[in-house]
């Protein structure tokens, strides 16, 4: 994989100093991120080529977005400027045995009410291996949609994977909402990141053992990867992760169980799938473990960075994974 395009959202984040109520504190940490500036960002900090689609405001948060995503080397050259206003969310973290709350604050934002004009497509596909978005984008009302389901479509016309991941978020929208708009984009997904409930609760799918599950849904939409990360939250600062990839030929492999101890959560499954296309391009039968390993080891990685991104590069990711799972200090 060399180059992605990445289409979705990107978000100032306030949070209070961990672990402090919003209510018990006078200062808050400002970040930037989303589910797909995350992916642009690690995916480039992995040492790729990346690309973010989408529209800001011209006014100072809108600059202040953009310089962001310059620092951390992301093409903001198809940025469009317009909208009124850079969507926020609100986040307490979650220590002990208290989860994180996120609260949005992203209605009339200039990403959620843009649909892009005519642009040349030819030109902003050429060489690009993968567009990524995610289930966010869609749900995000009928220009965010639109949006996603002409970009898509675009992409596809030229030869271009999609990626997809579901990414439900509650409060964004109903489980009926979803299906719905997920059953018109999953036609057109060449990768999709999401799991069992993604596909028993979300797309209401039948219970059955997982692979078979998965096979099942595969072979519908005509899929290539699913992908899997499996967390289980001992408690809210130490977790557990593992990864799973299935390749529509039936072949799958895992990456075992990686001990998290949780700095912050967000961002943790948009390193894992930057992680995973990452490896896309070196893709074997034989190198369907070290992918998954590769990506489940970015995803804890970002447990211990601050803020929404992963920052590390290549090398860090290799040295975690061959240094028994993060343990002692590398010299």
């Amino acid at each position: 994989m060399d180059r992605i395009v990445t289409l979705g959202e990107i978000m100032l984040r306030l949070s209070p100093p961990a672990p402090y109520k919003m209510k018990q504190s006078e200062t808050l940490c400002a970040f930037y991120g989303g589910a797909e500036a995350n992916v642009a960002v690690a995916f480039r900090n992995l040492g790729n080529s990346s690309t973010f689609l989408t529209a800001l405001p011209d006014n100072t948060p809108g600059d202040a977005a953009i310089a962001y995503l310059n620092r951390e080397g992301v093409d903001t050259s198809l940025i469009e400027r317009t909208g009124r206003r850079l969507g926020i969310y609100y986040i307490e973290e979650g220590t002990a045995q208290r989860p994180a709350s996120v609260t949005y604050d992203r209605a009339y934002s200039s990403f959620s009410e843009w649909i892009p004009g005519p642009l040349d497509w030819d030109s902003i596909f050429a060489e690009v291996d993968v567009l990524h978005t995610t289930g966010i984008t869609l749900a995000l009302g009928e220009a965010g949609f639109e949006t996603a389901e002409l970009v898509i479509k675009e992409a596809k016309k030229r030869g271009v994977q999609v990626s997809f991941d579901f990414n439900y978020r509650s409060k964004l929208w109903t489980k009926e909402q979803a299906k719905s708009a997920y059953e018109q984009i999953l036609p057109y997904v060449d990768i999709c990141f999401g799991s069992a409930l993604d596909l028993t609760l979300t797309l209401q799918w039948p219970e059955e053992e997982e692979q078979r599950l998965f096979a099942s849904f595969m072979k519908k939409y005509d899929i290539t990867w699913f992908v899997t990360s499996r967390r289980t939250t001992l408690t809210n600062t130490h977790h557990q992760l593992e990864g799973t990839i299935q390749h529509k030929n039936g072949k799958t492999a895992r990456s075992g169980v990686f001990e998290v101890n949780v700095v912050d959560r967000i961002g943790g499954g948009d390193a894992f799938a930057a992680g995973f296309l990452d490896q896309l391009s070196n893709q074997t039968e034989s190198a369907m473990e070290e992918a998954v390993v590769f990506a489940t080891a970015t995803g804890v990685l970002q447990h211990t960075i601050k803020g929404d991104a992963f920052l590390l590069a290549r090398q860090e990711v290799k040295n975690f994974m061959n240094s028994q799972r993060g343990s002692g200090v590398l010299r």
